[in-house]
């Protein structure tokens, strides 16, 4: 029979009780984190993972009013949406639309936006509806 121990073992982020950063608040955080659950989005980190959602919620309204001319082929967007494509293959635009959480004419601006770089060919189902499905052809990644 295995023996208890009465000490308490401790992750290297619990190194003792810490107060939250943000000025004035005074909370108790957790494991010894720099930000208490109420100001969490004060983070470096989490700032930076909020600047990109919100580039790529821009890139969707402007996609929304101008159509394929505003996709930026080697973005995030377009990065996810040619994943997706080579993980589950080939899908509908009225699918990828439901996947992605988007209006189909959306969706519609980035596979014609991708077609025409020829990272995407497009052919249509027997009941009429556009099908995209990846070419292999891929833009380099951009860093940053």
């Amino acid at each position: 029979m295995r023996q208890r121990t009465t000490e308490i073992e401790r992750s290297p982020y619990n190194g003792g009780t810490k107060s939250c950063a943000w000025n004035g608040c005074g909370k108790t955080t957790r494991e010894g984190k720099p930000f208490c659950s109420d100001h969490v989005e004060q983070h470096g980190y989490v700032q930076e993972i909020l600047e990109i959602l919100a580039e790529k919620e821009a890139e969707e309204e402007r996609v929304r009013q101008h159509g394929s001319d505003a996709v930026d082929p080697e973005g995030l967007n377009a990065r996810e949406l040619l994943l997706h494509l080579d993980q589950h293959g080939s899908r509908t635009i009225e699918r990828l639309a439901r996947e992605f959480q988007l209006e189909s004419h959306v969706i519609s601006g980035y596979v014609e936006a991708l077609a025409s770089r020829g990272h995407v060919v497009t052919g249509r189902t027997t009941r009429g509806s556009v099908v995209v499905q990846p070419s292999g052809h891929r833009p380099a990644h951009r860093a940053g």
